[in-house]
């Protein structure tokens, strides 16, 4: 059974390839966004656990650690999947992903907040597709506790950790503003449209440069107690959260001030992480870092939907192609950090997501084009 599961996943590819066509409205994704994610499957997905593991090998030693905001990630990979073919086995997966961190973690709630807004986020994709009640209710729950990060101080914004409650970082900001106003535009309560615009203009106040565009990693405290801006981390996930809370604001409220935000910062992103030689992602390293290109992806995507920039699908559609032409991942089925490069195992699944993210972006973008 796992031969044929091979071949048919390398037919999924090959067939893929053959689509793929010229420029343009030629472009089809689908089959190599299908490919990618059973491969995802194939490779992470420990059946014994009904889990996904941390990285590829399996090595016992490798899964001690929990990854809760990679698993919550994962969540979001099969919802792509989902929404791309209508296929349950997907959300079926999600649902199980879900449970999981619950159980490994011990409790819905964790010490970081911004890894609680990532699960909050993907369930919330998962309550969307299947009007479950537990999984609202663990949305719900979710948020209640990352309220609770929200400085009440002269200074304001959204804590990182509960034992660090004087880092107040864009990872923590971006993603909060975000499931604020997705939970407005499903349930209707105006607190949490309050909620959104507080968290993007304290966001866009202290860690947005306004001359540029670019999202500062967060606030610290010298020597001497003053807090200033860490001008020196400037991550793909955080203008891609920032970018995202701006396309929310916007869709909602229709002020155009949210969505020329959101377009500033793609530019930048654009300008800043992408490699003018190659016109590639640069890398982020493995571990946490390998995730953040792919969220950036995501929300220039979201960005796509309303704009139609040519100057993002482009992106999208060149780095999809290097990917699957210049490295091994046709044999292999596994993303590196460096997208014209084999990857180097064992390989964290937070690597792996992003090449994911990256081939459901372009298959998505393909669609989109098509409308």
């Amino acid at each position: 059974m796992k031969g044929l599961y091979l071949v048919l996943a390398g037919s999924i590819f090959i067939a893929g390839c053959e689509n793929n066509g010229g420029g343009g409205t030629g472009k089809n994704f689908d089959r190599q966004a299908e490919w990618a994610a059973q491969m995802l499957i194939q490779n992470y997905w420990n059946e014994q656990g009904r889990f996904m593991n941390n990285a590829y090998p399996y090595e016992k030693e490798r899964e001690e650690h929990l990854n809760y905001w990679w698993k919550a990630h994962a969540v979001d990979a099969m919802m792509d999947g989902y929404e791309r073919t209508g296929n349950e086995d997907y959300t079926a997966k999600a649902e199980e992903i879900v449970k999981g961190i619950i159980k490994r973690n011990g409790s819905l709630f964790n010490e970081f907040y911004d890894d609680m807004e990532w699960l909050g986020l993907s369930a919330l994709r998962l309550y969307d597709a299947t009007e479950s009640e537990t999984v609202k209710n663990y949305v719900l729950k979710l948020w209640a506790d990352i309220k609770t990060a929200w400085w009440e101080d002269e200074l304001g914004g959204m804590a990182w950790k509960k034992d660090q409650r004087e880092s107040r970082n864009a990872c923590s900001n971006g993603p909060a503003a975000i499931l604020a106003a997705r939970l407005y535009e499903r349930f209707g309560d105006e607190e949490d449209l309050e909620w959104a615009k507080k968290i993007f203009a304290w966001q866009k106040q202290h860690l947005v440069d306004p001359d540029n565009g670019l999202v500062y990693d967060g606030l610290v405290l010298d020597d001497q107690g003053r807090i200033n801006v860490n001008k020196d981390w400037v991550f793909t996930y955080n203008l891609g959260t920032y970018i995202g809370a701006g396309v929310e604001l916007y869709t909602i409220t229709q002020e155009n001030n949210y969505l020329e935000d959101a377009k500033k910062t793609a530019a930048a992103a654009l300008d800043y992480h992408i490699r003018k030689e190659n016109g590639l992602f640069k890398e982020n390293g493995t571990g946490d870092g390998g995730l953040f290109k792919g969220i950036l992806i995501r929300y220039l995507v979201n960005l796509y939907e309303i704009t139609d920039q040519k100057d993002i699908v482009e992106m999208i559609y060149h780095n999809a192609e290097v990917l699957l032409a210049n490295s091994d991942a046709q044999e292999t089925g596994l993303f590196g950090t460096v997208w014209n490069e084999a990857a180097q195992q064992p390989l964290d699944l937070a690597v792996q997501l992003s090449g994911v993210f990256l081939m459901e972006a372009a298959a998505k973008m393909a669609k989109l084009e098509r409308r």
